[in-house]
């Protein structure tokens, strides 16, 4: 279905506009004659604006704030009004209001918020839809709502657990620059003075200082443009793509990672009413990785050609085979939904428990290399100064 704009005439002669949703042109002319509107101008609504949203934006609480507004009984146009003046967020207030914008000329609320896919992704906008027609659109709004406060709860965690060992390795990094390129340069000065031939070591840390003072700037600017290119090729697909995609599947804790995920995504839309064959398409861009997105999509078409959901993932190298014992009992019992919950629930302990365990180890590992480098500085440094000592006494 498109959205079509209009300009024609009413029963009374006066001339009024709107949007219209229709598969055709001709469509759309059929449902205005059905309005008794005489139309004279029926184009394509074209496209939105792209919109670029910042972090902060809370996805999770708008839905909540509409969702809790229309189990008030307020109607959706007077919701989105409230919700727009209480705003902070200048973008997505203007979002907001061209979404009201096109509710009250009668556009359905799914498409007029399929109209922004930066906001409100497919599989939101698919549920929206099917809220529509059943009725339960506040309730399936907190729905969506909880998803969103307990998928970023769990995204809070980890990154609060990388917080400590980032901020170590900026630390250390930050020491041994320091030490390089500012200490030893005086250091040096000494030795030279007394023209006292320096240990191996010493004078390794030497050249390694004067490397940095030289190319130091050189060489980050070189690895931020490789970074750069490197993240823009990857983004723009290809073998580079493919290539570290395949890498990162081969890691164990990575795939079932992702597989919570697509399980836990994929529940959710089936609770809410979804089909099987829309809720796989809507989980395509649950991760960011190619092969597993391209990997949903098979299992999709396998799908709405007439195979079970597990016959179709049977031959899947993607996911293990308690993943595919559990489709398959989920399938035969007709509780498919709660199975996956239950073994996302299972999953994700798992992860969160490795990846726990991993970080606590990398805490320890890291101060004990920035120990082991500080170590070889002052060493470096100190032996000169033992062995000038020696010549003075």
């Amino acid at each position: 279905m498109a959205l079509y704009k209009y300009r024609g005439y009413d029963k009374g002669g006066k001339v009024i506009d709107g949007v219209i949703e229709a598969s055709d042109r001709k469509e759309a002319l059929r449902s205005l004659q059905l309005k008794d509107i005489l139309p004279f101008e029926i184009e394509p609504s074209r496209k939105k604006r792209t919109w670029h949203f910042r972090r902060g934006f809370d996805r999770g609480y708008l839905f909540f704030q509409l969702g809790v507004m229309l189990r008030c009984g307020l109607p959706l146009t007077r919701a989105l009004e409230i919700v727009i003046k209480e705003s902070s967020n200048r973008s997505i207030a203007d979002v907001l209001t061209e979404v009201k914008d096109d509710v009250t000329r009668g556009v359905r609320f799914s498409e007029a918020l399929s109209r922004f896919p930066e906001v409100f992704t497919l599989v939101y906008v698919n549920m929206v839809r099917v809220a529509e027609a059943t009725g339960g659109l506040a309730e399936l709004l907190l729905s969506i709502a909880e998803y969103e406060d307990k998928r970023r709860e769990q995204e809070s965690k980890l990154k609060s657990a990388l917080i400590y060992p980032l901020v170590v390795a900026l630390v250390g990094s930050g020491v041994v620059g320091f030490l390089l390129m500012y200490v030893m340069p005086k250091m040096l000065r000494i030795f030279s003075s007394v023209k006292a031939e320096l240990p191996l070591m010493t004078r390794v840390l030497v050249a390694s200082g004067e490397f940095l003072r030289s190319y130091g700037l050189i060489l980050s600017l070189l690895i931020g443009v490789g970074m750069v290119m490197l993240y823009r090729n990857y983004r723009s697909g290809g073998r580079l793509r493919l290539a570290i995609d395949r890498l990162f599947l081969r890691m164990s804790l990575y795939r079932k990672a992702i597989i919570v995920r697509f399980a836990e995504l994929l529940a959710f839309q089936l609770k809410e009413g979804i089909p099987l064959v829309v809720a796989l398409q809507g989980c395509k861009g649950v991760v960011s990785n190619q092969l597993f997105s391209d990997e949903i999509d098979r299992i999709s078409r396998e799908v709405e050609k007439g195979r079970s959901f597990s016959d179709a993932i049977r031959p899947s190298a993607m996911f293990d085979d308690m993943f595919k014992a559990t489709v398959v009992t989920g399938e035969s019992t007709g509780e498919l939904k709660e199975f996956l919950l239950r073994v996302s629930a299972f999953m994700r302990k798992d992860v969160e428990k490795v990846t726990t365990r991993v970080l606590s180890l990398a805490e320890p590992v890291l101060i004990m290399l920035l120990g082991v480098v500080v170590g070889f500085i002052v060493l470096s440094i100190m032996l000169p100064l033992f062995e000038l000592n020696q010549m003075v006494r």
